[in-house]
């Protein structure tokens, strides 16, 4: 039998865990759309990721209030409700390539306690390193996004997420850096973290929400330490990573589309899709 979106939906159990998301007609659900690219960051030995972003979950129940509910509502997207399946998807994509998951936000579309429940549970059912986007903070219709609105926040996302504020993880010889940009601004915290990363002499891969460079583009507003921002620590800590050798590429999210910019001299920076839409990136790391 093929299924559709609203079989889906209804076969799964999502349907009750989001009331609110509209019924989609009877077309067959796309496969997994995974793209493939190379990239050299002189690793010791190749080596893969599957690189996801912007899964958008919104899982609620009865622990949460009315206030919350209606946000939710209001926040319902057709299309994104496929997001909870093509992450399903990804990882058994992932699991069965012997691939570790890196996802650069946006996990969930707000948080709920059904969203973080499940978020915690999925994500250490799988080998991910996943840093937080501007959704996982949002709770409310006003969600003002300064680094004030997220400090009481934050203790709810400090496990599993990686980069709350940021943390290294080392793979093949690589420095993955992991830390949160998600209101397109950095703390001294991780600028600070950044710099101690730099000290093991190691190629780096940054990985954020938000991308750290757009120019050209038509879509600066989007980047971290952008002249919208107009934040000094965030641009510099922008520029001291384009200037940095080390840096070898950065993996972000945020835009819903696929891009591959150059970074720098030395370094790619590729955009992920959205995977509520199907899409996802194989990364092989090979070469020098």
């Amino acid at each position: 039998m093929l299924l559709g979106r609203r079989e889906f939906l209804k076969f799964s159990g999502l349907a009750a865990a989001m009331p609110f998301l509209p019924a989609r007609g009877l077309e067959p659900i796309a496969a997994l759309n995974v793209r493939r690219v190379k990239l050299a960051v002189g690793e010791e030995r190749p080596f893969s990721v599957l690189h996801v972003s912007d899964s958008h979950l919104a899982r609620i129940d009865s622990r949460d209030g009315d206030a919350l509910h209606a946000f939710a509502k209001a926040r319902s997207r057709i299309g994104r409700e496929m997001g909870e399946y093509y992450l399903c998807e990804a990882a058994h994509y992932a699991k069965s390539r012997g691939l570790r998951m890196v996802h650069t936000g946006d996990f969930m579309d707000f948080m709920s306690e059904a969203n973080l429940e499940y978020a915690r549970r999925f994500l250490c059912s799988y080998d991910f390193l996943a840093c937080v986007g501007n959704h996982e903070y949002w709770r409310d219709a006003e969600h003002p996004e300064t680094e004030a609105y997220k400090a009481p926040l934050i203790p709810k996302l400090k496990e599993p997420w990686n980069g709350v504020p940021a943390s290294t993880h080392r793979m093949n010889g690589v420095n993955f850096f992991v830390f949160d940009n998600s209101f397109r601004t950095v703390t001294a915290e991780i600028a600070e973290a950044f710099e101690k990363t730099l000290k093991e002499k190691l190629p780096v891969v940054m990985v954020c929400h938000v991308p750290l460079w757009t120019a050209g583009q038509g879509i600066d507003a989007f980047s971290c330490g952008s002249p919208k921002d107009r934040d000094a620590l965030s641009c510099e800590f922008v520029e001291r990573a384009r200037r940095e050798p080390l840096v070898k590429a950065v993996l972000s999210g945020h835009l819903h589309g696929f891009h591959d910019f150059a970074f720098s001299p030395h370094a790619r920076e590729l955009v992920a899709g959205a995977l509520f839409s199907g899409d996802c990136t194989e990364i092989e790391f090979s070469g020098i």
